[in-house]
């Protein structure tokens, strides 16, 4: 049943209310948090890549005026409070170019990195697959001249929503969140598009098994089952149009129906992990 669209503002107060309550039980423990050195040492702002299913846990933590990307949807209707409630500018759209509005929202979100604030991207979102990078973070950080900082925020109390495509992890009262901060990944002259998103998806990925074993491993098996069912199809079809009747062919069509296969990105190395003994660490109670 759909909800009413003059339902949906109340329903987002009382989601940001319920949430501003939680969090002052919250504790959070932080691990290489470079953005307040970077900023000083650069003067310049960041984006911060983080994973779709971690978007609650990194409102924990989230810095004024940092820009966020919500989706024109009745999902994203029900957002928009908490988002304001903790101090964040929503951005109307998606990080995937052919999405809706997306293009839009990308425009207006390296503008607003561009004027002196920070922003967050959920790299995956907002439709999946889980882990893989869009190009929303990767173009942000090439058109505002930024580097990307990539983070994991796990709640060791949570509910996992075990059927949407992400997971998505409901904080619980009185948990620790537990963010770990990878080190800046800065783009570079003649790099495209794709291989920095590779990288963002690749440090995240190893992060995520550093601090969530379990839960990674689940969402690595999740990726490689679609990925397989994804080949099938492109596969099945292949065979399909190659069992057309000869007449219905070119002689010199027959046998170059090429077959879809998955590939990886070559020439991206796993990026690094500050050492713990690097790390800067920080339990303190959120207000």
């Amino acid at each position: 049943m759909k909800v009413p669209t003059l339902v949906n503002p109340v329903i987002g107060a009382g989601i940001a209310v319920t949430f501003k309550l939680f969090r002052l039980t919250f504790r959070i423990r932080v691990r290489n948090d470079q953005r307040e050195r970077l900023v000083q040492r650069t003067g310049k702002q960041y984006a911060l890549a983080i994973l779709h299913a971690h978007q609650l846990a990194a409102l924990s933590l989230s810095a004024p005026r940092v820009g966020a990307m919500v989706s024109r949807s009745r999902d994203g209707d029900l957002l928009m409070p908490l988002l304001r409630g903790n101090g964040c500018v929503p951005i109307r759209g998606s990080s995937g170019v052919g999405e809706k509005g997306g293009a839009t929202a990308l425009t207006k979100m390296i503008r607003h990195v561009k004027d002196g604030n920070p922003s967050v991207i959920a790299v995956d979102g907002p439709r999946g697959p889980r882990g893989v990078a869009q190009k929303g973070i990767a173009m942000v950080a090439m058109k505002a001249d930024v580097p990307i900082i990539p983070v994991v925020l796990i709640p060791r109390r949570r509910w996992i929503m075990s059927k949407a495509w992400d997971r998505m992890q409901i904080l619980l009262p009185f948990t620790l969140v537990d963010a770990l901060f990878g080190d800046p990944i800065y783009p570079t002259p003649g790099e495209s598009i794709d291989d920095l998103r590779a990288k963002v998806a690749e440090s995240l990925r190893i992060m995520e098994h550093r601090m969530d074993s379990e839960e990674a491993a689940i969402c690595d098996r999740q990726c490689r089952k679609k990925s397989g069912n994804r080949r099938d199809k492109r596969e099945s079809s292949s065979a399909d149009a190659n069992l057309q009747p000869a007449e219905n062919v070119q002689p010199d069509k027959i046998g170059k129906s090429a077959g879809g296969h998955d590939s990886l990105v070559s020439g991206v190395e796993p990026i690094g992990v500050a050492n713990a003994a690097d790390s800067v660490l920080l339990d303190r109670e959120a207000a």
